[in-house]
């Protein structure tokens, strides 16, 4: 029993400090964009390593990874075959990459949350919005509530 409390305590480390994070990202996202810079810079910090693909149009990325319209935001990113639609955490992020939850393939924060990261929110301090899990066939849950 102790074995595994210590076991879910270490986990739960790695998740908020990004020890799992060491994945490569690619960032679809307009040039002009501050607020998708200041998610960027929040993920390469945990680890991450991002590249940045400055594009007027992503439409096609977000259509290939069947991303429901009503999750659409301001810049996509696609990190180990799941895609990373607008101002998601990078805690949800980890979290998704670690449980590899069945039929899950990306996560949105819709629309630009005003307390999200890169839009003025503080880590740790995140709320006002829902992080939204989708599937391919446009089912969506609630992922994470802030």
């Amino acid at each position: 029993m102790k074995r595994k409390l210590t076991a879910v305590i270490l986990s739960t480390c790695f998740f908020s400090t990004g020890v799992l994070a060491n994945a490569m990202v690619d960032l679809y996202k307009s040039p002009s964009c501050g607020c998708c810079t200041q998610w960027m810079n929040i993920l390469e910090e945990k680890g991450y390593q991002v590249k940045v693909h400055h594009q007027q149009q992503w439409n096609d990325i977000k259509q290939q990874h069947k991303l429901p319209s009503q999750l659409v935001s301001c810049h996509s990113a696609v990190i180990d075959g799941y895609l990373i639609e607008g101002h998601v955490p990078e805690a949800d992020i980890a979290r998704l990459l670690a449980e590899k939850p069945e039929g899950i393939i990306g996560l949105s924060a819709p629309g630009m949350p005003a307390h999200s990261p890169g839009m003025a929110g503080i880590e740790g301090q995140y709320k006002g919005f829902d992080v939204v899990a989708f599937d391919r066939h446009g089912n969506t849950t609630i992922y994470t509530q802030y």
